[in-house]
């Protein structure tokens, strides 16, 4: 195939799934959550309670390595030798219990109890863990509310409130996400691995997927924007019970840009590892 074919293959995918009609108001984007990890925190040794934050990094982690085989393989993740969970064999769960406990470590995350791992310390551990093992090998880009105290912020990370558009823009150029939530009004956060998105944006409302490092399960909640405070607020908890907020998303994906690789969707080279739909009116 020519290479002048193949540019114009590039753009009918990109003018064909990434730009919005004037008319859409519903906007959504699915993943495969099959490709990502089903790690729970509850079984990191020592930290469970408070590991979150490594525990959603891992299963998103697991997601780029069966998304994009011929970039991360096995390097995410790898194979430790050691039995963490019970088995009489040493195998993938294992693995994730490993690549969780280097993360919740001093050198990346800096997980501790009763605090749990902080937001700067979660997206520079997890960006220092990656560029380690697969350096100049991944793009990213976050949005962060929260004053950066432990690292030094890199200029990737937008310091405002994560918008709809950010989260909904990333997971449709299938980056991997995990978003910090914050309680309104309670002291708590959690950490969770997105798969989904979807958002209407006439009634500024809608709900998310994700992988739920809490019991390493898919899991749906609604979502919606708060006028007041530009804020997009869950009922993780439950409806009208300790109402949370989004104050951090962060993305990772693989070079080449995804723009690239959507090329290799639409030729069905990667037909699964991204599932995305809009409807319109």
């Amino acid at each position: 195939m020519s290479t002048r074919i193949i540019a114009a293959l590039a753009v009918v995918c990109l003018l064909g799934l990434a730009l919005p009609q004037s008319q859409a108001t519903i906007w959504e984007i699915s993943k495969d959550w099959t490709l990502y990890g089903n790690l729970d925190q509850d079984d990191i040794p020592g930290i469970g309670a408070v590991a979150c934050g490594p525990t959603a990094a891992v299963n998103s982690f697991v997601y780029l390595e069966n998304a994009y085989p011929w970039i991360y393989d096995n390097s995410l993740t790898p194979v430790q030798f050691n039995n963490h969970d019970g088995d009489e064999d040493i195998d993938a769960y294992d693995d994730m219990i490993d690549a969780a406990l280097t993360l919740a470590g001093p050198n990346y995350m800096n997980t501790q109890p009763p605090g749990g791992t902080f937001h700067d310390s979660f997206i520079w551990g997890k960006y220092s863990y990656i560029e380690g093992l697969v350096p100049g090998m991944t793009r990213y880009e976050a949005q962060d509310f929260w004053n950066w105290q432990n690292h030094v912020r890199p200029a990737w990370v937008d310091p405002v409130i994560p918008t709809w558009d950010f989260i909904y823009g990333e997971l449709f150029d299938c980056e991997d996400v995990e978003i910090l939530i914050n309680g309104v009004y309670e002291d708590y956060g959690h950490y969770l691995t997105l798969t989904s998105f979807h958002w209407d944006d006439v009634a500024n409302s809608g709900w998310m997927d994700y992988i739920d490092p809490a019991t390493g399960t898919l899991r749906v909640t609604n979502i919606w924007l708060d006028d007041a405070t530009g804020q997009i607020r869950t009922d993780y908890w439950g409806e009208g019970y300790q109402v949370s907020w989004i104050s951090m998303a962060v993305s990772e994906s693989p070079i080449p840009e995804p723009g690239t690789l959507l090329l290799l969707v639409c030729s069905g080279v990667v037909a699964g590892a991204c599932l995305r739909r809009r409807r319109h009116r």
